[in-house]
């Protein structure tokens, strides 16, 4: 029976390598690009599965496996979140940009016309669009996707498997020391002041070019102000993005830089 011996091992392995595909899955689920619903199931799944293989021999092994099917769906649910937060932490990043170019859009009139958002499957606008297409070419000309997939695989080494639930209760916190639910209300923060920032000049020269259209038509009450003002507003709005759109790709990529370093050091225990 010693031909049996081999595939014992295998069968004895197979929770600790469901437990790292399941961390790295999670990152599948959440993560900017890597989480697009465009992008096939399949796909990602191959991906999680290849990760999985080539991590699994540095992984160091389970001091004490799961002893039955409910502790074995917990380590699992508690190491997919790992993945997920991470990734969602990062998507919130890509949210603010959607934010301000949503704002733009209401003010210069462009969101009546809504297209469908091939990475999220919602509406959105073309000024969407382009922003979102503009963030994701930053985010891969800086290795995004791959500072966040070898994050994820560092953590094999500061958090072990089986452990994901404890580091997290005990709110394992970034370089700046805040708890971990603290650190998504700041992301959500900056995520909503990026999107102003970005927003920001074409919002003060609508507002200004609305302004002197109301004064226009009090002076002139004969003129169609709503005709007018659609292609005088848009013109200026352009102007101003087209104007400000260097500063705007300087402010995200700043931004993603930073994010990227918190969430390499999120799950690293500080030190005694």
């Amino acid at each position: 029976m010693e031909f049996l011996f081999p595939i014992e091992q295998i069968f004895s392995q197979l929770p600790s390598f469901a437990l790292v595909l399941f961390r790295i899955g999670g990152l599948m689920v959440a993560a900017p690009i890597l989480g697009a619903v465009s992008i096939p199931p399949r796909i990602r799944v191959m991906l999680a599965l290849v990760l999985a293989f080539l991590v699994f021999p540095l992984v160091p092994p389970l001091v004490m496996g799961p002893s039955n099917l409910i502790m074995l769906v917990v380590g699992v649910a508690g190491e997919m979140l790992i993945g997920i937060t991470m990734g969602f932490i990062l998507s919130l990043v890509f949210l603010g940009i959607k934010i301000g170019a949503e704002l733009i859009s209401q003010q210069m009139g462009l969101s009546l016309a809504q297209i469908v958002d091939p990475f999220t499957q919602d509406n959105s606008n073309v000024l969407g669009e382009f922003y979102s297409l503009l963030a994701t070419i930053i985010y891969l000309l800086i290795d995004g996707h791959l500072v966040l997939i070898s994050t994820v695989l560092a953590t094999f080494r500061t958090i072990p498997l089986m452990g994901a639930i404890h580091a997290i209760s005990q709110e394992v916190a970034p370089t700046n020391g805040a708890p971990l639910v603290s650190f998504f209300c700041t992301t959500l923060i900056s995520a909503f002041t990026l999107g102003i920032r970005i927003a920001g000049p074409a919002l003060i020269a609508v507002f200004l070019a609305t302004l002197a259209l109301g004064f226009v038509s009090r002076t002139m009450p004969q003129l169609n102000i709503l005709a007018a003002g659609f292609p005088i507003r848009i013109t200026l709005a352009f102007v101003v993005l087209i104007a400000s759109i260097g500063t705007a790709v300087a402010i995200f990529k700043n931004l993603l830089a930073d994010y990227l370093v918190d969430i390499s050091v999120m799950f690293i225990p500080p030190p005694a």
